[in-house]
């Protein structure tokens, strides 16, 4: 017989569990320049890819690259978004052995040593998610330092406040935010996909890990 309360939770954690999937199976992060003549420039950021679309006019052309292979300085902004990746499939782990155990409560008892066992990985996942969540939060710093390194090295080869100049937007100082120029140019940024499916992964889990703990999941 199927125990509806164990079965409400299985649910709950296979639903974060999508979410971490569609955390490491797409973008994080886009930056999205709109200039005055209607045409956009959106790009979107994962760990190992960086995705262009520009649209005018209704139409849209689509260009996938490797960091390697786009100008510019990624290296501080690809350890975070790789920690993030880190944690987000840390998490998929220990849902997947919550489902494995909440499976089995569903369908009959399980001991006390498996009902530990199951709340040390949901504990495990909600702890992963939280530092998946969080990391993404340095990307700004992550970029103002990239931008930097990129200003030296580089063709232009800035010093002082040309760096300053160069480095000084809010996009390098804030999360999400957006800035329009004189002409009526707009740059904007922040999240997109990914994170906002790690968020609600965390929402999910972290509800799961309460009615887990203060229902009678456990109970005949």
């Amino acid at each position: 017989m199927v125990k509806i309360l164990p079965l409400v939770s299985l649910v709950l954690i296979v639903l974060s569990a999508v979410c971490t999937i569609i955390g490491f199976s797409t973008y994080w992060y886009q930056v999205k320049y709109e200039g005055v003549s209607g045409s956009t420039v959106t790009t979107y950021y994962k760990y190992n890819k960086v995705k262009s679309v520009l649209s005018f006019n209704g139409d849209e052309e689509t260009d996938t690259s490797n960091y390697d292979d786009v100008d510019g300085e990624f290296s501080a902004q690809l350890k975070f978004y790789k920690a993030a990746l880190s944690m987000d499939i840390l998490a998929f782990v220990n849902l997947f052995f919550s489902a494995c155990y909440m499976g089995m409560a569903a369908f009959k008892e399980i001991s006390p040593a498996n009902q530990t066992k199951l709340k040390n990985s949901l504990n495990g996942a909600t702890v992963f998610l939280i530092i998946a969540t969080f990391v993404v939060l340095g990307l700004p710093k992550a970029s103002r330092e990239d931008c930097e390194d990129y200003a030296k090295d580089s063709s232009l080869n800035y010093t002082g406040s040309q760096v300053d100049e160069m480095c000084g937007g809010d996009i390098y100082k804030k999360f999400i935010g957006s800035h329009t120029d004189e002409d009526g140019s707009k740059l904007s940024w922040g999240p997109t996909t990914a994170w906002i499916a790690i968020v609600v992964g965390l929402g999910i889990a972290f509800f799961n890990n309460i009615f887990v703990y203060c229902g009678p999941v456990f109970r005949s």
